[in-house]
């Protein structure tokens, strides 16, 4: 199945923003990835060209995921709608499947998930994903579990992004963050974080030596979608990790 993603931050940030997401397009269209991440903080320009973006993504066939530095749930509990909206008409403009948020200050007590029904009830055509990020509160699996819990309550049409390197920096146990929330992942971010004298980074995916990313590969569906979220240098490497992608599929 074609189902691996590549987005922008995997490449190097300054020759993203000095040449523009746009031309990265063809080299991951024909590296054979099912889809592209287009991330709207690398976006140099004030009024980035989204339709033309668009028609190049489309001419390449590739599945379109827009990933917004954005909280759902503000400092005050409340759902972002301002920001959400603009997110949304920004989507749309680029032919977005699927747009990939933040949880931010979700609150059982206070958070009307309804108000976030009724929003996306407006944009039938996007599905919402919300991602574990790396703070405390939006990658808290406790916080994460209570919101998905409240929005299948509901019926909310909202699916979760399963960053399988976040975790690490949220001080959250991977075992935990799996048996609690494995029933609402529709979308995988892969990457393998190590402790560097005492920082955390992100490395390239490296095989069978027992890092936390198989594991999660290994406890998800197999033809789950999923993001090659690490640093691919030199680009041209992309094809060479969708084919360890595809190989560690064809054996599961």
């Amino acid at each position: 199945m074609q189902n691996v993603i590549v987005p922008l931050n995997a490449f190097d940030r300054v020759e993203v923003l000095e040449k523009g997401q746009a031309s990265f397009i063809k080299l991951i269209a024909g590296s054979g990835a099912f889809g592209i991440e287009i991330r709207r903080e690398l976006f140099s320009e004030q009024n980035p060209p989204l339709e033309s973006m668009k028609q190049e993504i489309e001419k390449h066939q590739l599945f379109t995921v827009y990933s917004a530095p954005i909280e759902l749930w503000n400092g005050n509990h409340q759902l972002n709608e301002q920001e959400l909206t603009t997110i949304f008409e920004e989507g749309k403009k680029l032919g977005a499947n699927w747009i990939k948020v933040s949880l931010g200050h979700f609150s059982k007590g206070q958070s009307n998930v309804s108000h976030l029904h009724f929003f996306l009830k407006q944009h039938l055509e996007i599905q919402l994903f919300v991602e574990n990020d790396q703070t405390l509160y939006g990658g808290n699996v406790s916080n994460l579990k209570s919101f998905f819990e409240s929005a299948s309550e509901q019926d909310v049409p909202v699916k979760m992004t399963f960053d399988a390197g976040n975790w690490y920096y949220s001080k959250q146990e991977i075992d935990d963050a799996l048996s609690q929330l494995s029933q609402y992942v529709q979308y995988l971010h892969l990457k393998q974080v190590n402790l560097e004298n005492g920082e955390l980074v992100t490395l390239p995916l490296q095989k069978n030596i027992g890092h936390s990313w198989e594991k999660v590969m290994n406890s998800l569906p197999s033809d789950l979608v999923k993001a090659l979220e690490f640093p691919i240098q030199p680009k041209e490497r992309t094809k060479e990790y969708i084919q360890m992608m595809k190989e560690r599929e064809a054996l599961a």
